[in-house]
């Protein structure tokens, strides 16, 4: 008998005895290795014939009552007989053919409404204007530059100009002034007449 708690087969009985019915008899076992305790039940053929006979016969059967077994056998064979009819009638009778199940039909899904399409506003046409003339006389002068301010001054005094004259009048550097100088002269815009005086030409 193998242990319910290791599964080892060593174990020994604490206690027997059988059981109210007498049918079978009950055992107290001790398992020697892991000293778990557990209960089994022991019965014989002739005890299990016993309970069947008085569950169907009545208490007052017992194994030496041969009317009794003979009552009980009788009744079980005729319900084994009535059960195993039944069994081979349902098989000789041919199964009604199952109706096929129609597939049931899908409904078409519903169109989708379509979206109903927003309005435009009205477009408004911009005209560009076209922009005023202005007049010659109203559009700003252009900056002048360094070499246009010394040859304007140069210009402006018919006997001659000399360095110390524009840089007075000019206000620039000494440097500057006979850098402009003598590119204008070498373009052909002024001629000395004299040392360090110069006139347009």
């Amino acid at each position: 008998m193998e242990c319910p708690f290791c599964g080892k087969i060593d174990n020994g009985v604490i206690d027997s005895r059988p059981t109210k019915e007498g049918t079978a008899i009950r055992r107290r076992r001790k398992c020697l290795d892991c000293a778990g305790r557990f209960t089994t039940y022991e019965s014989t053929p002739e005890q299990l014939l016993l309970l069947l006979m008085r569950r169907h016969a009545g208490r007052g059967a017992t194994a030496k009552n041969s009317e009794a077994v003979l009552s009980f056998m009788s009744n079980a064979l005729k319900g084994l007989s009535e059960e195993i009819e039944k069994l081979v009638g349902e098989v000789g009778k041919p199964e009604p053919p199952k109706k096929a199940k129609k597939p049931k039909r899908r409904a078409a899904p519903k169109p989708k409404p379509k979206p109903k399409r927003k309005k435009r506003a009205p477009v408004r046409k911009i005209v560009a204007r076209k922009p005023k003339k202005v007049p010659a006389k109203a559009k700003k002068a252009k900056k002048l530059t360094a070499t246009d301010e010394v040859l304007k001054v140069i210009k402006g005094d018919k006997k001659g100009v000399d360095v110390a004259k524009l840089k007075k009048k000019t206000g620039f550097a000494d440097t500057k002034i006979r850098a402009i100088i003598f590119k204008a002269s070498k373009e052909g815009k002024i001629k000395r007449v004299g040392r360090g005086v110069y006139v347009s030409a």
